[in-house]
């Protein structure tokens, strides 16, 4: 299986504008990014984006970007610029808000990409009742051999008369077979996805298969410019 990893950096985050220049444990948040998805030896990895000041950053550190229009109207929309005159089989959108993702992490989302499915991710266990109900935590409800059937940013599935039930966090990578990913994009957004504001829902409801890998560490998701302060915590209780 070739795989291709598109690592999109735009520099207009309209919560953090300029976070994958951000810098963490004195490197960027794009550098950082780039070393889990070369740790994972699946293959090439690449940066997309939309400022020539990421390109220098990137060239600084040793990888490689292309560039891409400010005007793409998502990330995943940026990744398949990117990928689409390449020849991997296989491409893997690692969106830079998890600059400390585990490789084996991504080496799992791409196992659960079987025959069968269209996309893969990753989910890890949500017991905090706290994040069940924040809606920023993104929520997926799984069948037994881990096929997905809803994303939501409501504590799904709801729990009518049972006490304790397994709800699931989704991590925001995607693996794409590439005719899935050509596909996806071509699609307008749709109406769940409009709604819920998740992308990941227009594929649902266009019938593709996604199937997630559950994986046990518990990364931090850097949104804001306070979510620094809790990513340098995590680098200083020893992640390399």
């Amino acid at each position: 299986m070739s795989v291709l990893t598109v690592i999109p950096a735009r520099m207009g985050s309209t919560r953090f504008p300029g976070k994958v220049l951000a810098r963490l444990g004195g490197r960027t948040m794009i550098e950082w990014c780039w070393r889990s998805a070369k740790a994972a030896k699946l293959g090439p990895v690449l940066v997309a984006t939309d400022a020539e000041a990421v390109a220098d950053e990137v060239k600084r550190f040793g990888g490689e970007s292309v560039m891409t229009p400010s005007s793409c109207p998502s990330g995943s929309d940026r990744v398949w610029l990117a990928a689409k005159n390449r020849r991997e089989n296989v491409i893997l959108n690692y969106q830079g808000d998890m600059p400390l993702l585990k490789a084996s992490t991504l080496r799992a989302a791409v196992k659960a990409l079987t025959r069968n499915a269209d996309i893969a991710t990753a989910v890890i266990p949500l017991p905090d009742y706290s994040r069940q109900r924040n809606p920023n935590v993104v929520k997926a409800v799984l069948t037994k051999d881990g096929r997905c059937l809803y994303f939501s940013r409501s504590a799904v599935p709801f729990s009518r008369d049972v006490e304790r039930i397994i709800r699931w966090e989704h991590l925001g990578i995607y693996v794409y077979k590439r005719n899935a990913l050509k596909r996806f994009v071509s699609l307008p957004p749709s109406p769940l996805e409009k709604t819920e504001k998740l992308e990941q829902l227009r594929a649902l409801e266009a019938g593709m298969i996604l199937r997630a890998a559950i994986v046990n560490e518990r990364p931090v998701s850097v949104d804001v410019p306070a979510d620094l302060k809790r990513a340098e915590k995590y680098l200083r209780r020893g992640h390399k």
